[in-house]
């Protein structure tokens, strides 16, 4: 007979002081220093054993992990508890009101101090407490419709594509609420839901978890119980306000869009009536994110003699200085054809968990859950890494922001069909996963 699931939850403060730069919009030369803090940071985990089995989520309040970053994490967490370093899911909320977590030109460089001393220790010990914590429990899950999100590439009158509010166009609806059990009532919460954690603008100086924090800090109050945010399809999504732009005008817009997504999580969550004993499994694989060929060496030359007059303005001008001489660079060294990732689908019963390692449209999110065969196919954006967006076919024609903004992350753009080889990889790993919890349908 199967042993029960077991479950634990941990949580640390990793909060920055005062005074620290903040990440999520241009500033390289270090404008954007936190003067308060509105609602602090935290790493929340949720450790899972059964027959052996053992895996690791935690929910981390910062924008981005870069790739190096999750794997100190893996590995530390490996030597303290015995986890498999593949088996430990690490996922960023992508709040643009915290520390500078990423090297992005035009944008920023790595805050060190605050990964190396705040961070990372902080989510070893979330996941370390979680696992010394596990206990038999059960889980019960429910889903329903939100409209905290909405697509924010709008249409501009010269055709082309800016960042706004597309009330017309793909976002995904579905929230889904898991609740896990024990034998003194509720041990946890998980929210699943997409959208960009962007009511706080570049104006913002303040250190915040953005809406879910509003939504997190509600549910927690009401439930009793720590509560994880993982962040569902956010490339293309907006949080939805009265500003009617991608970002937040107040507090006010803050306030909307948080509470919103508060009513519909405990909508959610009082909806729900069976208790479930559920199964885990992990399936593990690797895969390569296909690149673009470079552009031809005299292209980028002329591009680099174009841009350097505008090499020190934020956003634009630096990131296309900076990545066309990234590409001449990378043309004296072995061509590369893709990045490998390491994937790692988490199921508990009808749940699975699909990390993304970048900022996948909506389009793509949904693509995939119709072909999984899970009941609830969770995706988590910007989790175990970054790779920027990862835009779909149908995008690339327009082009506009997320289309864009590969180039400030490297030599190397992700190639134009990266959705299709996503949503086909992970359904491999999707059907082996499904293949272990339900064997008697394989």
């Amino acid at each position: 007979m199967a042993q029960a699931l077991q479950v634990g939850v941990g949580r640390r403060d990793i909060t920055p002081p005062v005074g620290t730069l903040l990440m999520g919009y241009p500033d390289p030369h270090g404008h954007r220093a936190a003067d308060r803090v509105r609602d602090p940071l935290h790493a929340t985990a949720l450790a899972f054993e059964q027959d052996g089995r053992r895996a690791a989520w935690v929910s981390v309040d910062v924008a981005l992990l870069e790739d190096v970053h999750v794997q100190q994490v893996r590995e530390r967490i490996s030597e303290r508890t015995g986890i498999e370093p593949g088996h430990v899911t690490v996922c960023a909320i992508q709040t643009h009101s915290a520390p500078r977590t990423q090297h992005v030109w035009g944008w920023c460089i790595l805050d060190h101090e605050y990964i190396d001393n705040i961070m990372v220790p902080g989510i070893v010990e979330a996941i370390g407490e979680a696992d010394g914590k596990r206990r038999p429990a059960r889980v019960r899950i429910a889903t329903t419709e939100s409209r905290v999100g909405v697509n924010r590439r709008q249409v501009l009158d010269n055709h082309g594509i800016g960042l706004g509010q597309n009330q017309w166009d793909v976002f995904d609806p579905t929230m889904t609420v898991l609740r896990f059990d024990n034998a003194d009532g509720v041990l946890a919460n998980v929210v699943h839901y997409g959208a960009h954690p962007t009511v706080f603008g570049g104006w913002s100086k303040v250190i915040s978890r953005d809406w879910p924090g509003v939504m997190i800090d509600r549910v927690e109050q009401l439930t009793g119980a720590p509560t994880l945010f993982i962040n569902g399809a956010v490339g293309d999504i907006a949080p939805r306000t009265n500003s009617m732009s991608a970002t937040g005008d107040s507090e006010a817009a803050l306030l909307e869009a948080g509470s919103v997504a508060a009513m519909d999580a405990m909508r959610a969550w009082r909806s729900i009536r069976d208790m479930r004993d559920l199964s885990l499994h992990v399936a593990t694989g690797v895969y390569e994110l296909p690149y673009r060929p470079l552009p031809p060496v005299a292209e980028a030359k002329a591009q680099v003699r174009q841009w350097e007059p505008r090499k020190n303005e934020p956003g634009a001008g630096m990131a296309e200085y900076m990545h066309w001489s990234a590409v001449i660079e990378a043309h004296g060294k072995p061509a590369k054809t893709g990045k490998p990732y390491a994937q790692v689908v988490t199921a508990l019963g009808p749940v699975s968990l699909v990390p993304m390692p970048g900022e996948p449209f909506g389009s793509t999110v949904m693509r995939m859950r119709e072909r999984s065969p899970f009941q609830h196919t969770l995706c988590a954006s910007t989790s175990c890494g970054n790779n920027g967006y990862f835009h779909t076919r149908e995008s690339i024609h327009r082009g506009g922001y997320e289309v864009w903004v590969g180039k400030a992350l490297g030599a190397y753009l992700l190639a134009d069909g990266v959705d299709d080889v996503r949503i086909g990889e992970n359904l491999k790993l999707l059907r082996a996963a499904f293949d272990r919890v339900y064997p008697a349908l394989a």
